[in-house]
């Protein structure tokens, strides 16, 4: 695994499908790769385990500094000879970043920490939480039944609905981590990948492993916007 960076050349873009069900092809090498980098080919896969269909993805290949690499991305948006800073292992592209047009290309899959997990987990419980509490103070049974409704309601939605979401997701959060790491960012929890995820103009997307780099963090940015001219 290294990092490399520089203006890229001979770049070549087409479609692809990426499968969520099947790792198999240019994905597998993608998924191989991606393991032997973060050190488990195990959190690798978990990136492949997202949804059960298809998606629509984008292919590339360019040459960097004499060597040509490979990648998988949701899209691309850059064009030949940007300057771009790119996390590879074994010629394959796994992570881009475009400081100057504000955009980091990640592993379909991946793109929350530990942290924003558990964060958004005990939201979405939360929410469960207060729909059940209000549905046993409208029942109108006394203290004591809605009492022990509601902690009946907090055993059941952490053992039922909070544990089993966490445990789906760890792996992928986990493996997030080790790439942000791996970018030489020293504390995961200082960027924030989802919240700032790029959306194309028509304003379709509802997931995306497109980032605006930038907006992601509060402060220590290893590649700011002008990192390229500051060179």
């Amino acid at each position: 695994m290294e990092i490399v960076e520089g203006q890229i050349e001979n770049l070549f873009v087409h479609k692809a499908k990426y499968d969520f069900i099947k790792n198999s092809g240019k994905q597998a090498t993608v998924s191989a790769a991606l393991g032997a980098a973060v050190g488990s080919a195990a959190l690798a896969s978990q990136a492949v385990l997202v949804a059960n269909s298809q998606w629509d993805v984008k292919a590339c290949s360019f040459e960097l500094n004499g060597q040509k690499y490979e990648g998988l991305f949701e899209d691309i948006y850059f064009s030949n000879h940007a300057q771009l800073i790119c996390l590879v292992q074994d010629n394959i592209a796994l992570v881009l970043i475009d400081p100057k047009d504000n955009k980091m290309y990640i592993p379909i899959g991946t793109g929350e920490t530990i942290k924003q997990l558990k964060k958004k987990n005990l939201l979405i419980n939360g929410l469960f939480f207060l729909v059940m509490f209000f549905i046993f103070i409208s029942l109108k049974e006394g203290v004591a039944f809605t009492l022990f409704g509601v902690i009946l309601s907090i055993f059941f939605i952490y053992y039922l609905i909070y544990l089993p979401m966490y445990k789906a997701e760890k792996g992928k959060g986990l493996l997030t981590e080790r790439i942000i790491e791996l970018l030489g960012i020293t504390d995961v929890n200082e960027i924030n990948l989802t919240k700032n995820a790029f959306v194309d103009k028509n304003q379709t997307m509802t997931k995306s492993w497109v980032i605006e780099y930038q907006n992601a963090f509060k402060e220590n940015n290893p590649y700011p916007k002008d990192y390229f001219e500051r060179k």
